[in-house]
């Protein structure tokens, strides 16, 4: 007879705790916080500042795609073309051009380290900013200038901070169930 091998068995069951979803209250609190930040730093007119709105619409929907979508994208545009005051949609189209592409990538972004999702991470941010970009060339016709899109840069630099803090709880949640 063949016995089972225990120490595959204790491996798994590790695997499985560090594989736990994510509590959807800390999804929606990192959300929460993410918008504040940006409406916080929309009045600093500072151009390089990365978009924290979009950074933690990335992680998430790369993260869990079918949950994190393009509704929710949508929906943050939305709220970002209203606190902004400017054309609605513009954000929003981005935005969901943004969790579209995520949705795409997300089983390769996986693949990499935060370093090398950073590289990833790059283009996508900077596709965003050419949407809104091109729907405020079309519509009002002013160019914001190359240091604009130091935004991208930034977020990128930032990102494996991002991960490494949107994915706290995943890592410190043990085996106590109640714990976020």
């Amino acid at each position: 007879m063949n016995k089972p091998n225990t120490a595959a068995l204790s491996t798994d069951s590790q695997n499985a705790a560090l594989e736990r979803p994510t509590h959807p209250l800390w999804i929606i609190i990192t959300f929460i916080v993410a918008y504040l930040t940006t409406l916080a730093l929309s009045t600093v007119h500072v151009l390089w500042l990365p978009d924290v709105l979009a950074l933690t619409l990335l992680y998430w929907t790369v993260r869990y795609p079918r949950h994190i979508g393009m509704t929710i994208a949508f929906l943050c545009g939305i709220l970002s073309d209203i606190h902004t005051g400017s054309v609605l949609g513009q954000q929003a189209l981005a935005y969901t051009i943004l969790s579209y592409s995520a949705i795409t990538l997300h089983r390769r972004l996986t693949w990499f380290n935060p370093t090398g999702q950073a590289l990833h991470v790059l283009p996508l941010l900077l596709m965003t900013q050419i949407v809104v970009l091109l729907v405020r060339l079309w519509f009002d016709g002013l160019w914001p200038g190359f240091p604009w899109f130091m935004q991208s840069l930034t977020g990128a630099i930032l990102w494996p901070l991002i991960s490494f803090v949107y994915s706290w709880p995943e890592r410190h949640a043990g085996h106590n169930d109640n714990v976020l």
